[in-house]
């Protein structure tokens, strides 16, 4: 099994439904082809391109990562993505290793359930590590080194 990432910049003035459409596209064509298995699908971001591409600044990067049996698939895919007027640019590569499913966290830091999976039961919160020793010492003076006294006290003395 080979494992390949695509990376592909979308028109960046598209709202969220019309870049959601574009990547169902995108997922359609990849449905039929045989040996082929999504892994991973998202928009990565609006991002400012290093030169303009079709007088755009800016572009919207979306993340494809999937496996496939052979690479004649890229053959059809790399065509698709040509003519696909929404696409500015594309680029696909062959990764050594599968790669981790992403997760898409909210702002809380807990993962969102995916459509149609929705948890039962509420997650816990887990309470904050403990405190090292190596920031407790960080915190607080070495006790080997001598506390600079700034008291009028102290320059009376000297």
């Amino acid at each position: 099994m080979r494992y390949y990432e695509t990376l592909y910049i979308v028109n960046p003035n598209y709202e969220a439904d019309r870049l959601e459409a574009v990547m169902k596209a995108v997922d359609q064509h990849l449905e039929p082809l045989e040996g082929l298995r999504v892994i991973n699908h998202r928009i990565w971001g609006k991002k400012r391109l290093a030169y303009p591409i079709e007088k755009h600044k800016y572009g919207t990067y979306v993340l494809l990562q999937f496996e496939s049996e052979s690479p004649e698939v890229l053959k059809d895919f790399d065509q698709f993505l040509k003519l696909e007027k929404a696409v500015l640019r594309h680029q696909t590569l062959r990764l050594e290793r599968k790669p981790e499913v992403y997760v898409d966290e909210d702002a809380a830091g807990e993962p969102k359930p995916k459509a149609g999976e929705e948890d039962k039961e509420p997650k816990e919160k887990t309470a904050e590590p403990p405190a090292t020793e190596s920031e407790d010492s960080e915190t607080q003076p070495a006790e080997d080194t001598p506390a600079e006294d700034s008291s009028p006290e102290a320059k009376e003395e000297e």
